[in-house]
C-alpha cells in the first residue's frame, strides 16, 4: 500500500509538473502575441532554466528575440530548435529567411544530401529508442537462428512447418540488418546532439583578435546572426572559425553554442 502511494504521489507529481510547464509556456505565448516581447522571452527562458527542452520552445523564443530586434539570439534559438528536429520545414524556412538577413553574408555549406537525409531520419526517434529497437531486432534474430537449428521440422516432413522453416534465415538476417541500421541511426543522432562545436555570435558587432585577449590585434569583425565552428577556449575567449576559413578569438560572452 505504501510503495502504491509513493508511485501515486510521484504520478502527481510529474503530472503537475507537466501541466505547470505547459500553463507556462502557453502564458508565454500569450506574452509573445500581444507583443510583449522582452516577457515573453523571459517566460521563455525560464522553462528552459527549469530543464525544459523541445524545438517549439525555442523556436517560439527566436520569433520572439526576432520580434525584439535581436537577430543574433534569434537565429540561435532557430538553430536548436533545427537542430531537435531537422525535418520541420517552417523551422527551416523560418531559419534561412533570418539567416539571409545576417550582415556579413557567410551562409553555412550545406551537407552532402546522402548525409542530411541520414540525420534527419535520425532525428525522427531518440538515441535511446532507436538502441531499444536495435535490441529487439537482435532478439528476433537470434531467435529465429535458434528455431532454425532445432530442426523442429522432423515432426511435420513436408508439412506447412517445413516450408515456413525456409523463411526463418531470411527473417534472421533481416532483422540483423535492420538492427545494424537502427544502431548506426542511434549513433549519429547522439553524435549530432553532442556537438559543442557550433556557435551563433549573439553581439551586434564582433572584433575578431589574432590572439586571446583585449590587447591583441583586432584582424576583423563580424556581425551577430553569423554560424561559425568553435574551435577553442581559454580564459573567457573562444576561438571561432568562420566558413570561409577566417579565424580569430572573440569573448566567449559574444557567442552562443548550438
Amino acid at each position: 500500500m505504501r510503495i502504491l502511494l509513493i508511485l501515486g504521489l510521484l504520478l502527481l507529481s510529474f503530472t503537475s509538473q507537466a501541466q505547470t510547464a505547459a500553463e507556462q509556456a502557453q502564458a508565454a505565448y500569450q506574452l509573445q502575441v500581444q507583443q510583449q516581447y522582452p516577457e515573453a522571452i523571459e517566460a521563455y527562458q525560464q522553462l528552459l532554466r527549469k530543464g525544459y527542452q523541445s524545438a517549439d520552445l525555442h523556436y517560439n523564443l527566436g520569433l520572439a528575440y526576432y520580434r525584439n530586434q535581436q537577430l543574433g539570439f534569434a537565429i540561435l534559438e532557430l538553430e536548436k530548435a533545427n537542430r531537435l528536429t531537422p525535418y520541420d520545414r517552417q523551422i527551416t524556412k523560418n531559419l534561412e529567411l533570418l539567416r539571409n538577413e545576417q550582415a556579413d553574408g557567410l551562409l553555412p555549406i550545406p551537407r552532402f544530401f546522402l548525409s542530411d537525409w541520414w540525420l534527419r531520419v535520425a532525428a525522427r526517434l531518440t538515441p535511446t529508442t532507436w538502441g531499444i529497437m536495435a535490441i529487439v531486432l537482435l532478439f528476433l534474430a537470434g531467435a529465429a537462428l535458434m528455431v532454425r537449428s532445432a530442426k523442429l521440422a522432423a515432426w511435420q516432413p513436408g508439412g506447412k512447418w517445413a516450408t515456413s522453416r525456409r523463411w526463418l534465415p531470411i527473417i534472421s538476417l533481416g532483422s540483423l540488418v535492420l538492427a545494424v541500421l537502427f544502431v548506426g541511426l542511434a549513433l549519429a543522432r547522439q553524435a549530432e546532439l553532442a556537438r559543442t562545436d557550433q556557435g551563433v555570435v549573439t553581439a551586434p558587432v564582433v572584433d575578431l583578435h589574432i590572439a586571446p585577449g583585449d590587447d591583441a590585434e583586432i584582424d576583423f569583425q563580424v556581425h551577430e546572426g553569423l554560424r561559425v565552428r568553435i574551435a577553442d577556449h581559454f580564459k573567457g575567449w573562444t576561438k571561432v572559425v568562420l566558413v570561409d576559413g577566417r579565424e580569430g578569438w572573440v569573448k566567449a560572452e559574444t557567442v552562443g553554442e548550438i
